[in-house]
């Protein structure tokens, strides 16, 4: 059933054009369609460009940075048709989900990215800390945390990351914002004084660039008790008015909408009555408040 909520604006990452993704992504959509999503967002990865930033199921196929650039641009190419084939059942938009490294070129390389792809909107998502991988094993995390001398100093060094990637950047949604809580949910070091700091501070960023923040239901699927992000960060970005979306976060056909329920009740629970989407217009990209209802 559609419902005017049920909009997805970080997703739809299709095992056509990301190697730790499944199915193609006419068969996201059509479960997209199925779920009673109004909005998808389809947010691919966007493209590295140096060989020691590729992920492992990358290396594993033997790819390069130049396979990369290939399938961003042949997503690109089917996004487009889509988005005129599922015109009145679906409102496609073409996205991607940005990597902030390698950190000196990232900012122009993506701002140059954006512009000749022509695409919609951007997802900002921090995957990398001090140019090393936090979310693809418990390793290379415990590996980035040991990199800046503890989970403390990791933590407060990832939200700066955070803040200058969406002041330098100012992409319409920020993904998951509390990430490193996937190998370090219940760590005392995730909500004291000084990350609470540099959380505050990002969170301000977000608010004042008019960025909508991603309610990452993959949290749920992946072990953790809530989406991204916690509770208090949810009560206080909502206080200062940052506007937030659902993200399914989808890598299968499976997956889309997935827990996308659960995370309006979150939301609703924690005192959040409505979410925003992406709509196109005349005037460009436009937001639209959608009541979550209760």
């Amino acid at each position: 059933m559609t419902e005017p909520w049920k909009v997805s604006l970080h997703g739809g990452h299709s095992g056509e054009f990301c190697k730790h993704g499944t199915d193609n992504l006419r068969g996201m959509l059509e479960s997209a369609v199925r779920y009673g999503f109004k909005t998808f967002g389809v947010s691919a990865h966007s493209p590295r460009q140096e060989q020691r930033f590729l992920y492992p199921d990358e290396i594993d196929a033997g790819y390069g940075p130049e396979n990369l650039e290939q399938d961003f641009d042949r997503y690109v190419s089917a996004c487009s048709r889509f988005i005129e084939e599922y015109e009145g059942r679906l409102d496609v938009l073409m996205g991607a989900e940005i990597e902030i490294v390698p950190e000196e070129s990232f900012v122009q390389y993506n701002s140059e990215l954006r512009n000749r792809y022509e695409l919609d909107y951007v997802v900002g998502s921090v995957h990398w800390v001090d140019e090393l991988p936090i979310d693809t094993n418990r390793r290379a995390f415990d590996r980035a945390v040991a990199g800046r001398g503890g989970l403390e100093p990791f933590l407060i060094r990832y939200y700066q990351l955070v803040e200058s990637m969406v002041y330098d950047l100012k992409p319409e949604v920020i993904g998951h914002i509390d990430l490193p809580r996937i190998f370090a949910e219940g760590a005392a070091e995730l909500d004291c004084s000084e990350v609470r700091k540099a959380a505050i501070t990002a969170l301000e960023t977000i608010s004042n660039s008019g960025c909508i923040l991603d309610l990452n239901v993959s949290a749920l699927s992946r072990g953790l008790p809530t989406p991204y992000p916690a509770p208090w960060i949810v009560q206080l970005a909502s206080d200062i008015g940052v506007e937030f979306c659902f993200g399914d976060d989808s890598h299968s056909a499976d997956q889309v909408g997935t827990d996308i329920e659960a995370g309006r009740a979150y939301l609703i629970e924690h005192g959040v009555k409505t979410i925003t989407n992406l709509r196109r217009s005349e005037r460009g990209l436009t937001k639209e408040i959608i009541p979550l209802g209760k």
